[in-house]
């Protein structure tokens, strides 16, 4: 199958429902301000696309007429957007005579063009003057059910395509909107001449990579999203050990790419994106575009699992802050003080554990002796001539200042640190830090999931009493 059709069929998961987006308690989010000289785009500039076949529309929908299924006496445009529904809705889906179909089509589509020109110009997921955007209107199709599913795509190479329910578009924020727009960005990457990760390595089901970067682009438009949607964060709080790219986190876990949009700029994943070569995964893509090996990329996942204990990135370190010091783990005592990470929270590559620790004194000096202990009795044995860890604490104090202690690595070691003045909470982080780096494959099989066991023993602290033992 070619890479471009393929591309439809990738983008059509469903996103899991998203009970913020019909809550008429949920607070009105406010958006970003795309800026930038550019916005607002002009009026009708842009040409609509009528594919003769579209995925779940009628074969050669005639859009002339009103008795079709879509119809251009039912739609609705802004400067980048096309909305066509259903004949259920009536005229104006805003006074359907149905309270649960009717969505507030004016507000919706101004706030998706927002969030258009918000992908394009800020996140550049598409290039302006280089891209089929520049020529066509990305299209809304809105069904009058009750299915609660949305999907986001394109069709014909040409245009980026939503898919969407009344039930998701209620209220504000339209995150659902936000979401399938991203699918639809995605499609754009390999219409206007990229990659874009558009195909899957042998025996994946799928590139978790395109749930991740919409639920990023997502909370990129809306910085309150790990709110509104805090299921997901309560979700990748028992996940955190679980592998970069794993297939249980594609829906909860864009922290590592905010982490990468923190380091690089906002347009780093846009880039990312455009400029992935085929056969590469994320991790490969990134170390091709820094410039980085393999133990300067561990380096900077241990970085970023330090700074999601208490969401130190300059973006979303105030919407988040109810978040911070929220992670868990798990050990089991192996005696003489020694304690062995818990096979359910055992670290995967690039995976993290946030162990909480008891906050000795100012000035003490905490001692940490470290083991990696690969393919131990009762964890998976994968790979483990590839065994490696990242480990080092990280204070926070009293007025909110972070403090980071040292990068250690040895399999067999220590690592020290002073407690800072004023310390409020005191966390070691150990992630999962493979010599060599592999893609992981999207397989729903734990069983080929490689482990990083570790053992720890703590002088001058101990673990936090919340810590499972």
């Amino acid at each position: 199958m070619k890479i471009k059709e393929l591309l439809i069929i990738l983008l059509l998961t469903p996103l899991m429902p998203l009970s913020a987006c019909g809550d008429s308690n949920t607070p009105e989010i406010e958006a970003p301000d795309p800026g930038g000289k550019e916005d607002p785009d002009p009026d009708d500039s842009k040409e609509i696309y009528y594919p003769s076949s579209v995925w779940n529309v009628a074969e050669n929908n005639n859009y002339q007429s009103e008795s079709s299924q879509f119809s251009i006496h039912r739609m609705s445009k802004t400067p980048n957007l096309v909305a066509f529904w259903e004949k259920g809705f009536g005229n104006d889906p805003s006074s359907t005579s149905d309270t649960k179909f009717r969505f507030p089509l004016k507000d919706m589509m101004e706030e998706s063009d927002k969030m258009f020109i918000f992908f394009r110009d800020k996140l550049k997921f598409v290039e302006k003057g280089k891209s089929l955007t520049d020529k066509y209107k990305m299209t809304l199709y809105i069904y009058y059910n009750e299915d609660g599913t949305v999907y986001g795509g394109g069709a014909d190479n040409k245009i980026g395509v939503m898919w969407l329910s009344p039930g998701r578009v209620k209220t504000k924020p339209y995150g659902a909107m936000a979401h399938e727009m991203g699918h639809a960005f995605q499609y754009m990457v390999s219409v206007d001449g990229g990659w874009g990760y558009s195909s899957s390595p042998a025996g994946s089901r799928g590139q978790a990579i395109f749930e991740m970067t919409s639920q990023y682009m997502l909370w990129q438009y809306y910085p309150d999203w790990i709110t509104f949607e805090n299921y997901h964060l309560e979700t990748f709080m028992t996940n955190t050990h679980k592998a970069f790219l794993h297939e249980d986190n594609r829906y909860c876990s864009p922290f590592v790419l905010e982490y990468w949009a923190d380091k690089h700029g906002v347009d780093f994943i846009g880039k990312l994106w455009r400029e992935s070569k085929q056969g590469e995964d994320p991790v490969m893509t990134y170390k091709r575009l820094t410039e980085i090996d393999q133990e300067k990329f561990n380096d900077e996942i241990l970085d970023a699992g330090r700074k999601f204990i208490t969401w130190d990135m300059e973006r979303v370190k105030e919407a988040s802050a109810a978040y911070i010091n929220k992670h868990t783990s798990a050990f089991t005592s192996v005696g003489n003080g020694w304690y062995q990470i818990a096979e359910k929270r055992c670290p995967q590559n690039y995976g993290y554990n946030g162990v909480q620790l008891e906050v000795p004194t100012a000035g003490t000096e905490v001692v940490l002796d470290f083991k990696g202990v690969a393919g131990a009795s009762g964890f998976r044995d994968v790979n483990k001539d590839k065994a490696g860890w990242r480990y080092g604490f990280v204070a926070l104090k009293e007025n909110g200042e972070r403090v980071y202690g040292d990068v250690y690595s040895k399999a067999t070691g220590q690592a020290k640190f002073i407690v800072p003045e004023k310390t409020t909470h005191l966390w070691l982080v150990v992630t999962g830090a493979p010599t060599q780096h592999w893609e992981h494959i999207w397989d729903e099989n734990t069983g080929n999931d490689e482990q990083w066991p570790y053992q720890i023993k703590l002088t001058g602290t101990t673990l936090h009493s919340s810590v499972q033992k």
